[in-house]
């Protein structure tokens, strides 16, 4: 039976009881949006005896942090540690890099730390060479997260092999910090954890406004309200008109993705038999993971009709998966589903403060579990008051990008027949 719908909602550990906001309430620091950034920065924060309450406007995970592939994958083209001391200076930049760094351990070491319910698979995410053309790129990759010193491996092309169970990839590397896990339950552990450390987490509690008051904020829910010190706005992808023009500072793409029922145990062992994930250097990359009981996910960008058509989409995906493991035979998916993703024009996190006490933490291009879950540690610290001169991140400057909305129509119908045509030519 196929159902249009996510796997995660069937197999996640159950959500942490939560109610709406209702009343008068008074706090130091407001988060808006329950996925990982917001929950992040709770933790941090509650942890540290600031009084913090966490407004979702749906569920807990409803945005990109309950829709994802699940890849825990803490490789980012846009760490640069020069760089990060020019503008930070050298305790604040390296702090920032090493954040960064060490995001893939982050995410785990909190699942230890909370007995997180969530399938943590912490076996290190594979970066595959696809051509023997595209190994210097991965062997500059490999030195490169080398001298930031987490400990990547270098793979030769039989390694990969064996690692893959495929002859379609030349070596690669991995990354020793990385791996997976069931991104719905994995942001409903963080909302528990928030809430163990003192957190009040409130659902179905969407922020009507928001306004300066009393040297504080004012936050307004339809059944509530929260004056508060500070706010950390969280919603990334799923922004909307609440503080412009936040919402219209990032184009938006969508990621989709699809769930095989279980596959043959026999045949499992003989795919990815260690149980990593992997992406590789395709123009157009190809995601392979699979879940605790054996459900092979996939996915990719949303295109006009791969990725909203499920027939279409899953003989795509059944083609490519052939092209890498020829022996795999017929495969029965059942699920499919999808979520937004905001990018920025640099692919990097912006940090905003718009104003007195506002702060607003967006834009992971599709890396959001690491990203956000280390990021918003910092948010955390803006929420716990600590000075903007003393963040570990640079504040960027709130703006329109004026191109937005046509990149949000444009780049989603053409990047994937461009990146396929790329990689035929090669």
């Amino acid at each position: 039976m196929t159902k249009i719908g996510s796997l995660y909602e069937d197999t996640a550990a159950p959500a942490p009881t939560t109610v709406p906001l209702t009343g008068a309430q008074e706090a130091d620091f407001v988060v808006i949006g329950a996925g990982y950034t917001g929950l992040s920065a709770a933790i941090h924060a509650a942890k540290r005896n600031v009084r913090t309450i966490v407004l979702e406007a749906n569920e807990i995970g409803h945005g990109g942090s309950g829709r994802n592939h699940g890849h825990c994958v803490p490789v980012y083209g846009f760490i640069n540690p020069e760089k990060a001391i020019e503008k930070l200076g050298t305790e604040r930049g390296n702090r920032f890099t090493r954040i960064l760094a060490d995001s893939g351990d982050r995410v785990f070491s909190l699942i230890r730390e909370y007995g997180i319910d969530c399938e943590a698979a912490p076996t290190g995410a594979l970066q595959l060479a696809h051509s023997a053309q595209a190994m210097p790129k991965m062997e500059r990759q490999h030195a490169f997260y080398e001298r930031l010193g987490t400990n990547p491996v270098l793979l030769d092309r039989d390694q990969a092999i064996a690692l893959t169970g495929s002859q379609s990839f030349h070596g690669g590397w991995m990354h020793t910090g990385g791996g997976h896990l069931n991104p719905l339950g994995y942001v409903r552990g963080l909302a528990r954890a928030a809430m163990t450390e003192g957190a009040e987490v409130h659902t179905n509690s969407p922020v009507l406004s928001l306004e300066r008051k009393n040297g504080g904020w004012l936050v307004t829910c339809p059944q509530g309200t929260v004056h508060a010190k500070r706010v950390g706005i969280a919603t990334n992808a799923y922004t909307d008109g609440l503080l412009p023009p936040l919402g219209k500072s990032f184009f938006l793409m969508s990621s989709y993705a699809i769930a095989s029922e279980p596959i043959d145990p026999a045949l499992r062992e003989t795919i990815l038999p260690q149980n990593h994930n992997f992406g590789d250097t395709r123009p157009d990359v190809r995601y392979v993971r699979f879940d605790k009981q054996n459900r092979l996910i996939m996915g990719g960008l949303v295109e006009p009709t791969i990725g909203t058509n499920f027939d279409k989409t899953t003989a795509f995906i059944a083609n490519r998966l052939k092209e890498m493991f020829p022996r795999i035979g017929k495969i029965k998916w059942r699920w499919h589903w999808s979520g937004r993703i905001a990018i920025n024009m640099d692919r990097a996190p912006h940090l905003y403060n718009p104003a007195e006490g506002l702060f607003a933490l967006v834009g992971y291009s599709g890396r959001g579990v690491p990203t956000a879950t280390a990021l918003g540690e910092v948010l955390g610290e803006a929420g716990c008051g600590m000075p903007t001169n003393e963040l570990p991140m640079e504040i960027s400057e709130l703006k329109s990008l004026a191109a937005a909305p046509l990149l949000s129509i444009m780049v989603p119908r053409l990047r994937g027949p461009y990146n396929r045509l790329r990689a035929r030519l090669e």
